[in-house]
């Protein structure tokens, strides 16, 4: 295990699987606004380990957001949601929610 697979966060995202275990809970506006993440790939033994994922709704824009070298501590938003980076693992992300819309966190 190295440093940056600390193994806490109360999400987790693998490449085979899309979307997140737990998902997000749903937007106040309808589970169309309710981001996907995805998970792209790792390097877990890279310094400092990196994760590429993507976030994705069927609204307002069905176009996916990538966001590329994550590092633990870093964040990604979209649709009012944020997630932070927690653990980096070899074929494994955890992050936890941050923010989500409406102030509910």
């Amino acid at each position: 295990m190295t440093d940056s697979c600390t193994g806490s966060g109360a999400y987790r995202i693998v490449p085979s699987i899309p979307g997140s275990w737990p998902l997000l809970p749903d937007s106040s506006k309808g589970d169309k606004f309710t981001p996907t993440v995805g998970l792209a790939g790792t390097k877990a033994s890279a310094s400092p380990a990196t994760a590429d994922l993507s976030l994705a709704a069927d609204a307002p824009d069905p176009t996916p957001v990538y966001f590329h070298d994550l590092r633990l501590g870093s964040e990604a938003a979209m649709n009012g949601y944020t997630i932070r980076i927690t653990s980096i693992c070899d074929g494994e992300v955890r992050f936890d929610l941050v923010q989500q819309p409406d102030g509910q966190s």
